[in-house]
């Protein structure tokens, strides 16, 4: 049964209602580029907080801390007068009734931009996820903490026992798909061994982990130039990471993964998988093209017109990685990424806002502006794609953290990431190595099955 129409506080009757679903780059960037408006914005998501995602490996491999990457929606528009925010999970859209279906709650628009984003695709093998969490909210990333440094810890345990079979299963990392996210994480974690941990475990060698990037494809950094590809995995290998090419992951267990390579099929024994190879459509996008009688496309996205409304009804936007929006006759299509999302949320904002003031909104379609591309590949080091310009190394790393930081949604977030960074840098340390969650089980080593006393 549902209630009565939802009215969040600070409501103001008379003003058109504007609800924006998902509090990631493109919506808050929506609901900022409304603060002028005089309408009811009304910013719904799951979480209360807004993530900057690129980072999240970083806290995964313990270099930052929640707060540097993660603020609570509330306290981000607090003097935005104009702007409720409420934590609910969306179900789905009464798009006759103009409603927002949330629970028990009927959230009612005169506008709705959609901006949920995407989740991670194991491409019809959901049932890896137990074993190969991807890197898409901070419950993942502390997940991902939680079982690397527990791999760590249990490489000892087995090494204490005697079982000298099992310390190497357990420091061998899979990460599969070699995008930014699977670049970055594979750095990271041949960081944290030689770094960081080398030094903490007296008789473990974990110096020597086996780090191994699986990517399905020809070469790394697909979406990049092939310099940048070249310099990543140059950068990698001579951190001894271990880089497959052309390679699929055909079966993941929790003893290890099978990859494919030219036919042949090989076992690698592997207590650690971390998955970063694809990502598929958040199911309110299905649930919206249905009720507006649109189809998605095989990643999950919506067909938008040029100023980002769909099937006609100037009432309904989508923006971000849930928007199929070309770039101009090429036939690609913007991609999934921070300054796409930005820039969308910037644009259908203006739009909305120019509307409920009696404007005509503009009639120049939504344009991507490329900025370019980075990912960190270690210590101190990325790589740059910017037009023909193309920058690795040290300088690399100085514009990608000036760019981060410059994208992080307030001050404290800023702060709070640049002094990590150089503690992270100087003394070659993280902030939060912590394990704060119970180890998986762990099945009885031969030893303790014989009656090992206490």
């Amino acid at each position: 049964m549902s209630a009565s129409p939802h009215r969040a506080p600070g409501y103001v009757e008379g003003r058109p209602d504007v609800v924006v679903v998902g509090g990631g780059f493109g919506g808050v960037s929506c609901v900022r580029a409304l603060r002028r408006a005089n309408a009811n914005v009304v910013l719904v998501d799951r979480m209360n907080h807004t993530l900057f995602q690129p980072l999240l490996y970083q806290l995964a491999t313990g270099v930052l801390d929640d707060s540097a990457i993660a603020s609570p929606l509330r306290q981000v528009f607090a003097r935005q007068s104009n702007v409720s925010v409420l934590r609910a999970s969306v179900d789905g859209f009464d798009v006759d009734r103009r409603c927002v279906l949330a629970g028990d709650l009927e959230i009612p628009w005169d506008h709705l931009v959609l901006a949920a984003g995407m989740k991670t695709s194991y491409f019809g093998n959901d049932q890896w996820e137990a074993m190969a969490p991807g890197l898409k909210t901070l419950d993942d990333a502390h997940r991902v903490r939680g079982r690397i440094l527990e791999a760590f810890e249990q490489a000892e345990y087995v090494r204490v026992w005697g079982e000298t079979d099992e310390v190497r299963p357990w420091l061998t990392f899979v990460v599969v798909g070699g995008g930014a996210t699977g670049v970055e994480v594979a750095g990271a974690i041949k960081q944290l061994a030689v770094d960081r941990l080398a030094p903490e475990f007296k008789d473990l060698d974990v110096a020597r982990c086996r780090v191994l990037l699986v990517e399905g494809g020809e070469r790394l950094l697909a979406a990049m130039s092939t310099k940048s590809s070249a310099a990543a995995a140059k950068t990698l290998r001579s951190y001894g990471v271990e880089i497959r090419l052309e390679t699929r992951v055909v079966d993941v267990s929790p003893e290890g993964v099978t990859i494919e390579q030219g036919g042949s099929r090989e076992f690698v024994p592997a207590r650690t998988v971390v998955w970063g190879a694809g990502v598929a459509g958040n199911a309110l996008g299905a649930h919206l093209a249905e009720a507006v009688g649109l189809e998605t496309d095989r990643g999950g996205r919506l067909e938008v017109s040029g100023d980002l409304t769909i099937a006609g009804r100037d009432d309904i936007r989508v923006i971000g990685d849930l928007a199929r929006v070309p770039i101009g006759e090429t036939g690609a299509t913007v991609p999934g990424v921070a300054q796409g999302a930005i820039q969308m949320g910037t644009y259908a904002g203006r739009a909305i806002a120019a509307r409920v003031a009696g404007r005509a909104p503009t009639k120049k379609p939504f344009r991507y502006f490329d900025k370019g591309s980075l990912a960190t590949v270690g210590r101190g080091k990325a790589v740059l794609d910017m037009g023909r310009l193309h920058i690795a190394g040290f300088l690399g790393w100085l514009v990608w953290a000036a760019v981060h930081i410059a994208f992080l949604v307030n001050f404290r977030s800023r702060i709070a990431a640049m002094g990590s960074w150089a503690f992270a840098y100087i003394f070659q340390t993280g902030v939060n190595e912590l394990i704060t969650k119970p180890a998986a089980p762990r099945a009885p080593l031969e030893s303790e099955s014989e009656g090992s006393s206490t």
